[in-house]
């Protein structure tokens, strides 16, 4: 099933809208391109997810948690401390971007050459490889990614889901 980020996010904000407690870890990257645009997005959700979401961010999101055990494992215990702290984190949404730094540096992608489903399929890979790891480790998540395109009036379809 494929839907928008946007529609993703309203079918989750009526539920989450009355929580007094984040419920979503939003994992992401660091890159400044789009730091406004996830926000604009999460708060401008109808309802608005403004307060109801954890952010955590790494260098190319799924892939710095893939290559790097101490920052998955950082990844890991900010989600167990949040649960501790009475933030009841039970969805992580990973939320990567297209031409990312991170993915050239570590997958060696030469962006004049890549496609953009060469692209898509680079992304996937790397939150398949991480689903698993972290539903090993942590109990009771559901997990969704998307892929944010380049130019903010594109539309931003759903990557992967895990219910």
């Amino acid at each position: 099933m494929e839907i928008s980020f946007e529609e993703y996010l309203a079918q989750l904000a009526p539920n989450l809208a009355v929580q007094e407690k984040p419920s979503i870890l939003l994992l992401t990257c660091m890159d400044y391109r789009f730091a406004h645009r996830i926000i604009d997005f999460m708060d401008n959700a109808k309802p608005s997810l403004r307060r109801k979401y954890d952010m955590f961010v790494l260098a190319g999101a799924a892939a710095g948690a893939n290559k790097f055990v101490k920052w998955r494992q950082a990844l890991v215990e900010h989600i167990q401390t949040a649960r501790s702290i009475l933030h009841p984190i039970d969805r992580l949404i990973i939320l990567e971007h297209r031409d990312c730094g991170a993915y050239k540096a570590w997958l060696g992608l030469d962006w004049a050459r890549v496609t953009p489903t060469d692209e898509w399929t680079s992304h996937r890979n790397q939150v398949t490889q991480l689903i698993p790891i972290l539903k090993n480790e942590i109990q009771n998540l559901t997990i969704d990614s998307f892929l944010l395109t380049r130019d903010e009036d594109d539309v931003l379809y759903i990557a992967t889901t895990d219910q």
